[in-house]
């Protein structure tokens, strides 16, 4: 799995950075930064669910083949 985002479509609303801190923060500009690409175990679910919440669907998570 692979975490990456959007900047283009981020509206920074602060949702993952709030909801899942061991894995996001917020850079100077504020805009979110992925801490954790590649998640394992329950970091994966936080990762998915990130991506679930953000409003502007800026998150990306993608199975590796």
């Amino acid at each position: 799995m692979n975490v990456s985002i959007d900047h283009k479509k981020c509206l920074r609303s602060g949702q993952c950075t709030y909801l899942h801190p061991d894995l996001f923060r917020e850079g100077d500009d504020g805009f979110p930064i992925v801490l954790v690409e590649q998640p394992e175990g329950e970091q994966r679910e936080g990762a998915e669910d990130a991506a679930d919440i953000c409003p502007a669907s800026a998150i990306r998570v993608l199975e590796e083949a």
